[in-house]
């Protein structure tokens, strides 16, 4: 089973506003409405290619509602704890004449000490013995900035296998717990370090530091370029197909979705790659996050390229 954590779940809408301007009145056409957050993405990427997943989160007055009804459209198999403040919106505005997106996330609801625990009890009642966890996002007001740390233990005391995909401060104490994957992004890698890391070999430095700290794999995203992965046992690089993208939103969700598949079906490691870029690169061609499929990935996969070095 692939289980999702998402502690500022959203209810998604991507609005169509072509020539937007600011200071003035703008007409939109609604795209898609959707439950989000980056774990219910991923969750929704597992379920499109054909993975069991559960969906854990918390949900707050009638935003909370509508994500509610959403995920039950969607067939999305969730758990969730109720609290008192209002679930967020969040907002994609699409302009093809100008060829932009831009995303604008409500800050979300505080989430109190009691209903924290609740989660985390929920969440730990849930977690068995090889399942893989997929920790990613950040979290709403009031949650303690320790809690991937705290999630991450609870699974591997649990025998499940742990994927961290987080920034900022969730991310350094995520990162502390020794998550067996460490899923990043270069820009997410650059500020957790402090400095640029404009080639390679400064990437490699601190991949390897990472490692050095007991993480079983860390793997590094760059949109749609070349994505790299250095374990205890090599390093490689998959070069994605380049294709004319239509929204980077939820891409790195696919890529954590294909990996958290793979190893819970064994797959060999560099097909785990390779499918995981593909997810990404198939995400990127329609709006809404984790809308992908399993022919897509396939055939994405026959474009993408591997190496070891």
């Amino acid at each position: 089973m692939i289980i999702t954590i998402t502690l500022n779940p959203s209810q998604d809408k991507t609005l169509q506003v072509d020539g937007i301007k600011l200071n003035s009145v703008c007409r939109a056409d609604i795209l898609k409405i959707t439950a989000g957050g980056k774990g219910i993405n991923v969750s929704r990427a597992v379920k499109r290619l054909e993975g069991d997943t559960l969906a854990l989160t918390l949900l707050g007055g009638a935003t909370g509602r509508g994500i509610v009804t959403l995920l039950k459209n969607e067939g999305i198999i969730f758990h969730y704890t109720p609290i008192a403040g209002e679930s967020r919106t969040c907002l994609s505005l699409i302009d093809s004449v100008k060829k932009t997106e831009t995303v604008i996330n409500e800050n979300g609801p505080f989430v109190t000490e009691v209903e924290e625990l609740s989660f985390k009890s929920l969440y730990e009642r849930a977690i068995g013995k090889r399942d893989v966890v997929v920790i990613s996002g950040s979290a709403a007001l009031g949650i303690d900035k320790t809690i991937f740390f705290e999630l991450i233990e609870t699974a591997h005391k649990k025998g499940a296998v742990a994927i961290l995909d987080a920034s900022g401060e969730f991310l350094t104490s995520g990162i502390e717990a020794v998550p067996d994957v460490l899923k990043i992004n270069k820009q997410e890698l650059q500020r957790l370090v402090g400095k640029p890391l404009n080639s390679r070999p400064k990437l490699l430095v601190e991949m390897k530091q990472l490692l050095a700290l007991g993480l079983g794999c860390v793997i590094i995203t760059d949109g749609g370029r070349q994505m790299l992965a250095l374990c205890s046992d090599g390093m490689w690089s998959v070069e994605p197909p380049r294709i004319e993208a239509v929204s980077a939103l939820g891409c790195g969700d696919c890529v954590s979705a294909a990996l958290a598949l793979g190893i819970e079906r064994e797959k060999p490691f560099e097909e785990i790659l390779i499918e995981a870029a593909a997810a990404g690169t198939q995400n990127a061609l329609s709006y809404g996050a984790g809308f992908i499929d399993k022919e897509g990935v396939k055939k994405f996969s026959s474009l993408t390229k591997i190496k070891r070095i």
